[in-house]
């Protein structure tokens, strides 16, 4: 019965949904503000602003389906949970003219942002396109294959722990860090922090380990491995939503000589 109701939903999205559009309002101190009604889809889901000033979209979610108690806004790196019948805003900046796409955690339900130039009615020029139903699934599904994170600034290096690396990692609106550098042929221990309720982070594939392992909320759940070969290694929530990189780095000469006397010892 759900495989069919996804179906039908799928069907309504395609077939008989109209998306709405919605210019947003410039209040007080510049930012430009929509309120969105978050109730068997999204309403507006066409939201039309200026491209380089603020943008907070009021998401007030009336819908008590867990397929909409988040949403995502991949281009500005944006993961926000919807507390049911409450209003959650969220501000960004589109730099450029173009068309974002936003959508619910599950990628069910879609919308779109559209950035316009400031200088297009005063030039003539034409305003961005507006994407197609196609074209929003196209944008999404390559955004789901993109990293969403800023590595570089939440690269974590582990500690020892009698030979083992260990790491905790904070599982909330994504992975702190995403970014984990450890040493090829020691043994790792990842700790994951499940701190949130989205059904997105409830589970952890690391599929070059063979990794796949559901997080408990507010527990830890340890994870321990071999890297024995230098190179990256990608981890993700069980919808490919969010991800991190696990460098692999040669041992250095000290830590050879750490596991061989480790070895001496047992």
């Amino acid at each position: 019965m759900t495989g069919l109701g996804l179906i039908s939903l799928e069907l309504w999205w395609f077939l008989l949904s109209k998306p709405k559009s919605q210019k947003a309002v410039t209040a007080s101190g510049g930012i430009q503000e929509v309120t969105v009604t978050v109730d068997g889809g999204y309403e507006p889901s066409r939201i039309v602003v200026q491209a380089g000033q603020p943008v907070r979209l009021n998401f007030h979610r009336q819908d008590p389906s867990s397929c909409l108690e988040q949403v995502l806004i991949p281009d500005f790196h944006i993961a926000a949970d919807l507390p049911l019948n409450q209003v959650t805003s969220v501000e960004f900046t589109p730099k450029k003219a173009g068309s974002y796409v936003f959508s619910c955690g599950m990628n069910m339900f879609r919308g779109e942002i559209i950035a316009e130039d400031q200088q297009l009615e005063s030039t003539g020029l034409k305003e961005p396109q507006t994407l197609t139903e196609s074209q929003l699934n196209s944008s999404m599904s390559t955004h789901q294959h993109e990293t969403i994170i800023d590595a570089e600034a939440m690269q974590l290096n582990p500690t020892v722990d009698q030979g083992i690396q260990k790491l905790t990692i904070v599982v909330n609106k994504g992975y702190t860090p995403n970014h984990l550098v450890v040493k090829a042929g020691k043994p790792v221990q990842l700790n994951f922090l499940r701190e949130t309720s989205s059904g997105c982070l409830a589970k952890v594939l690391i599929p070059d380990f063979g990794v796949a392992t559901d997080l408990s909320l507010n527990q830890v759940t340890t994870i321990e491995f071999t890297p024995e070969d230098v190179g990256n290694h990608t981890f993700s929530c069980g919808m490919n939503m969010f991800r991190g990189t696990i460098e692999v780095q040669a041992a250095n000469v000290s830590d050879s000589d750490e596991m061989a006397a480790q070895a001496l010892n047992n």
